[in-house]
């Protein structure tokens, strides 16, 4: 008989450890694709939200003109305006509920601001569009 016994299975401590190795890999791939999901979802509602914003400043090129450049009725005028919930604000891209879009399930709130440039008759026109992100 011999003293070296030779060995023909596996022994369930080696199982055990083989198992645990292959579900902490297991779960850091899924921890990846989760991650990935998540920077795609990201990405979309970021394109969703530059779209509107285009949709929403666009009219204000209607005002752009000499003619009415000081008219107090003018969407151009100095200061704030943001669409309100009756959607009566002087920017004529405000939908009838607001200021307020769906796009795929997800609300995009869009708000422009009209500042003037120092020193000249300038104006700058900031659109702010906010969302709440989709949490997997």
């Amino acid at each position: 008989m011999s003293l070296i016994r030779s060995k023909k299975s596996f022994t369930l401590f080696e199982v055990v450890v083989a198992t645990l190795i292959f579900s902490l890999a297991i779960g850091g791939l899924i921890g990846v694709f989760i991650a990935g999901k998540r920077n795609v979802l990201h990405s979309r509602e970021r394109m969703s939200s530059t779209e509107i914003g285009k949709v929403f400043i666009e009219p204000l090129q209607l005002y752009v003109r000499q003619s009415d450049w000081n008219a107090s009725s003018n969407a151009l005028t100095l200061g704030t305006t943001y669409c309100d919930s009756s959607g009566s604000s002087q920017n004529p891209a405000c939908p009838s509920s607001g200021g307020q879009r769906v796009v795929n399930g997800v609300d995009y709130t869009a708000q422009y601001e009209i500042t003037g440039v120092s020193g000249t008759s300038v104006r700058k026109a900031k659109t702010k569009i906010s969302w709440s992100e989709f949490s997997p």
